[in-house]
């Protein structure tokens, strides 16, 4: 391959790199809000979405067929070790971490953490802390309808990076107990009901797509 092949194949795939990173976290109700949320992106959408869904590993496999056939982006669980494009709605496997590494924001890694209930408990803390460090400004945490505070420590993290972070309000929400752990501690940029936070999300890329060029 010429010098040439090479400079154009990587334009190729940094062209497919999102321009900002989206982790949403979500435990009950949240497959009936992400049946809300997700088919309202387009393919042009230039960002990624991470969603991690309380479930145990198996369902979300499932989930992520469901989504798939009615959103207009492609929804799949990834694997370790794959490129990380632009308009793809990735969900985490119950059962594992998913983070982006600052040395390589490129790319995904997966890890197995399902006989450690320590890590299970902050699957979306993780996550989020990950995208904060590689994506700084251009990351974005979202808590859904759910249960615990896993992902009020994480949308700390992207809010002390510049990145914004989205609450369900309580109104729209099944379960309040997510949400409401980041909003009680002054976290939440923004507190929208269910059917806002797409056009909130897209917004924001939209931005950042300014801001880059």
């Amino acid at each position: 391959m010429s010098s040439g092949d090479t400079h154009n194949t990587t334009s190729i795939r940094d062209l497919r790199r999102p321009s900002s990173i989206v982790v949403i976290g979500a435990g009950t109700g949240g497959p009936q809000a992400l049946m809300e949320i997700l088919p309202r992106f387009l393919p042009s959408y230039s960002g990624t979405i991470i969603v991690i869904q309380q479930m145990r590993a198996g369902f979300t496999r499932v989930l992520a067929s469901h989504l798939n056939e009615v959103c207009r982006l492609r929804v799949h669980e990834p694997i370790d070790g794959q490129d990380l494009r632009a308009a793809e709605v990735l969900m985490v496997p119950g059962g594992y971490h998913l983070t982006i590494p600052e040395s390589d924001s490129g790319i995904i890694r997966v890890e197995d953490v399902q006989d450690d209930p320590e890590a299970i408990n902050s699957r979306t803390d993780r996550t989020m802390a990950s995208v904060a460090a590689a994506y700084g400004r251009n990351s974005v945490g979202v808590l859904l309808t759910g249960l615990g505070e896993d992902g009020r420590d994480g949308m700390r993290t992207i809010a002390e990076a510049g990145g914004t972070t989205i609450a369900q309000d309580e109104e729209s929400c099944v379960i309040f107990d997510l949400p409401s752990s980041a909003i009680d501690a002054g976290i939440a940029h923004h507190v929208l009901p269910l059917w806002n936070v797409a056009d909130r999300i897209i917004s924001l890329a939209e931005e950042a797509n300014a801001n880059a060029a």
